[in-house]
C-alpha cells in the first residue's frame, strides 16, 4: 500500500513542476494548431470517404 501512496504522491509532484514551468500558447500558436488539426481532420474524412466509395464500387462489380 506505502508504494502506491508514494508512486502517487511522485506523479503530483511531477505534474506540478510540468504544470509551474507550462506556459499559455500566443493567438498565432493556437490558430497554427487550430488550422493544422482541422487540416488533418478533413485529410483522415477524405480518405475515409475515397475509401468508401472504392469499397462499395467493388462490392458492387462484384455482386452485380
Amino acid at each position: 500500500m506505502s508504494k502506491i501512496v508514494t508512486k502517487t504522491r511522485s506523479f503530483f509532484i511531477n505534474s506540478r513542476k510540468v504544470l509551474r514551468h507550462a506556459k499559455r500558447p500566443s493567438r498565432r500558436e493556437l490558430s497554427i494548431t487550430t488550422k493544422m488539426s482541422a487540416l488533418g481532420i478533413i485529410i483522415i474524412g477524405v480518405i475515409g470517404y475515397v475509401i468508401s466509395l472504392l469499397f462499395n464500387a467493388i462490392m458492387s462489380a462484384i455482386t452485380g
